[in-house]
């Protein structure tokens, strides 16, 4: 039996041949493009964690039909692939610990979404403001790859994290509701 750790390590080395693979298919561009859209979360992440980035006010609140178009935009399917164990470990996280009780649960879960979707969120206007001046100068191949996996890597994410924070509020009222029952 392979050990999950091999799996994950495999993983990576697929994807990192996948990469390679591409780059000697189609160019360079695929692979700037990926560094461009995905490298940023990162650092972004790191911010957010110490406290430098928040969400704008407007986007605090998650209204009724952003999951609806969410979901007909596809983000399911995005879910389906990270909503696993197995996502954070291929990231390098460890897996999440068992919370203690529902409302530890839902306050980590949310905390986690709002991270989320700021680091994603930032790396999404950082690399579309690279891919429009790469329109503006005329390098359309670069724009429309930066385009694609910025959509991918970004813009799925949020829309997922937001889908997931509109959920979390729903358990809330719920909740509530409940106790005053």
């Amino acid at each position: 039996m392979i050990s999950l750790r091999a799996k994950i390590w495999g993983l990576r080395i697929l994807f990192i041949v996948g990469m390679a693979f591409l780059r000697w298919l189609v160019g360079p561009g695929p692979v700037y493009a990926f560094m461009l859209t995905w490298a940023p979360n990162g650092l972004f992440g790191l911010a957010c964690w110490k406290g430098f980035m928040h969400l704008p006010r407007f986007l605090e609140p998650v209204h009724p039909i952003e999951p609806v178009l969410y979901h007909w935009a596809g983000v399911g399917f995005v879910k389906r692939i990270v909503a696993t164990r197995l996502w954070p470990m291929v990231n390098g996280f460890p897996p999440p610990v068992k919370p203690v009780d529902r409302h530890e649960f839902l306050d980590r879960i949310e905390l986690a979404t709002k991270f989320a979707e700021i680091c994603h969120a930032a790396t999404f206007v950082l690399a579309f403001s690279v891919a429009l001046y790469c329109l503006v100068v005329g390098w359309i191949s670069a724009a429309v790859w930066i385009l694609v996996f910025n959509m991918a890597l970004n813009g799925y994410p949020v829309m997922l994290q937001r889908s997931n924070r509109w959920r979390i509020h729903q358990v809330r009222a719920i909740a509530t509701e409940a106790r005053r029952i």
